[in-house]
């Protein structure tokens, strides 16, 4: 797990509700954005973010993500896990309270890198 790595990946995806500004998938999708990167909000709800199209899937996106962000409950961050091994992503992000020790170890499975228990604000 080499943070330096991930941040010099451009190209991020922040899955889950990033629509609704109250949760840390909005805070952390902004605070990316500040910094520069390009970053996809993928939001299973399918709201809107300040007017613009969020999307439900990894697989919607115009591009593939460097590194995916998950701010979501492992329960419902498994199939992104799934969709990300897919599509050859492998870098994957999981917020605090984003991670269990299955989807954790799924992702090794895939042989993704893999970051826990870390958060992006704190690190970047």
């Amino acid at each position: 797990m080499n943070i330096a790595e991930y941040k010099d990946k451009k190209i991020w995806a922040v899955v889950g509700s990033v629509s609704n500004k109250e949760k840390f998938a909005n805070k952390i999708y902004n605070f990316l954005k500040s910094k520069g990167y390009k970053v996809y909000p993928v939001d299973p709800s399918g709201k809107e973010l300040d007017g613009q199209k969020t999307f439900k899937s990894l697989k919607e996106l115009p591009e593939n993500p460097d590194v995916i962000d998950m701010v979501i409950n492992p329960v419902k961050g498994d199939m992104f896990i799934e969709e990300a091994n897919e599509l050859g992503i492998k870098y994957v992000w999981f917020q605090p309270g984003a991670e269990s020790f299955e989807i954790v170890e799924k992702a090794k499975d895939f042989g993704m890198e893999v970051v826990y228990n870390k958060c992006v604000m704190v690190e970047f």
